[in-house]
C-alpha cells in the first residue's frame, strides 16, 4: 500500500493503454508503478456498476413546483419535525 504524499489518501493502481501507475483518487497525484511493487489492475469498475439509486431518483427529473407548493411542503415537514421532537422530549408532559 502506498499513500499520497500530498494529501495522505490511499493511492490506487490504474492502467491506461500500456502505462501502469498509482493515482490518488482525491487530488489526482500520479506516480509511476515499479514492476517489482506487486500491484495489478484486474478490472476497472464502470460508473454504472458503482452508482446505486432509489426508484424515486430513477423515475425522472426534477418536479417543477410552484412557490406556494414548495412553502406548503416545508410547513408540513416542519410540523412533522415538531411532533417528533415533542414525542422525544416527553410525549406531552408539561415540564413547568
Amino acid at each position: 500500500m502506498k499513500f499520497c504524499p500530498k494529501c495522505g489518501t490511499l493511492m490506487l493502481p490504474k492502467k491506461e493503454a500500456s502505462r501502469e501507475f498509482l493515482k490518488c483518487p482525491k487530488c489526482g497525484y500520479e506516480e509511476p508503478l515499479k514492476a517489482k511493487e506487486g500491484y495489478r489492475v484486474s478490472k476497472s469498475a464502470t460508473k454504472d456498476a458503482k452508482v446505486k439509486t432509489t426508484s424515486i431518483v430513477s423515475e425522472g427529473g426534477r418536479k417543477i413546483r410552484s412557490k406556494e407548493e414548495f412553502e406548503h411542503e416545508k410547513e408540513e415537514y416542519y410540523e412533522v419535525f415538531l411532533d417528533l421532537m415533542h414525542e422525544e422530549e416527553g410525549g406531552g408532559e408539561n415540564l413547568e
